[in-house]
């Protein structure tokens, strides 16, 4: 629920929302660089892993590890590729039906951010795992920043259709 009240030229905006509190991690590692990840909502695993072979051919990409973060199709991806920040943009961004929410607040906080704790769903599992003769450079264990955050607790996403 949404309300806004204006006065003169200045408008308030109360907002009210279900939220669960969860942990994850960003991208970010502690060299600058960034491993990538991704986050796909209401979609087969079938496409998703169409759509990351794809890129990952692409870019000549390491293993992807496929998550299910929800049986109603919601996915998440991790590659741990050091990437410079604004290639990593531009993989994710060039991955079809990338839930936008996603990239677009990932883009506004330099950094992308997905979660590794239960949301009301179960815990992300392991999914797949899509095979690469590109050795990873990068692991979980350089990450830089662990989180604590706030997200919706059943919002719709937009994705980005090619």
């Amino acid at each position: 629920m949404i309300k806004r009240i204006t006065i003169g030229d200045l408008r308030l905006t109360f907002t009210a929302a279900r939220i669960v509190k969860v942990g994850g991690f960003n991208s970010l590692l502690a060299d600058g660089n960034h491993i990538l990840m991704w986050d796909f909502d209401d979609i087969e695993l079938l496409r998703v892993k169409g759509y990351l072979c794809r890129v990952q051919y692409k870019y000549q990409l390491p293993r992807i590890y496929v998550l299910e973060t929800r049986a109603s199709g919601s996915y998440i991806a991790y590659c741990f590729k050091r990437t410079p920040w604004k290639k990593a943009v531009i993989i994710v961004a060039d991955t079809p039906e990338v839930d936008w929410n996603f990239l677009k607040y990932g883009v506004y906080r330099d950094k992308f951010t997905l979660r590794a704790t239960d949301k009301g769903y179960g815990k992300p599992h392991c999914v797949a795992v899509l095979e690469s003769n590109v050795p990873e450079d990068a692991t979980i264990l350089d990450l830089a920043t662990w989180v604590r955050y706030e997200t919706l607790k059943n919002k719709k996403s937009l994705r980005l259709k090619r």
